[in-house]
């Protein structure tokens, strides 16, 4: 096992919300064990695929939703 060095981060809200949850659903055991992993991987997709990083970002697009129109519910049609 390495040596561990202290250090301190500042995050986004919802990233430090996202890591908490994690906790909770006890995928990581602390936010430490959160933030090797996220780097750890970060690392080797860098080594082994850096185009995953480096390569163009593609946003899914979500299907539109379709707005129940007030007074009408879509079981019961009038």
């Amino acid at each position: 096992m390495t040596r561990k060095v202290p250090v301190s981060v500042t995050l986004d809200r919802p990233i430090y919300d996202l890591i908490d949850e994690m906790i909770t659903r006890r995928i990581f055991k602390d936010r430490s064990h959160a933030v090797n992993a996220a780097l750890d991987f970060l690392a080797w997709t860098l080594k082994n695929n850096p185009n995953l990083f480096y390569g163009e970002r593609i946003v899914q697009q979500t299907p539109p939703t379709h707005q129940q129109q007030h007074g009408t519910n879509q079981r019961f049609p009038r």
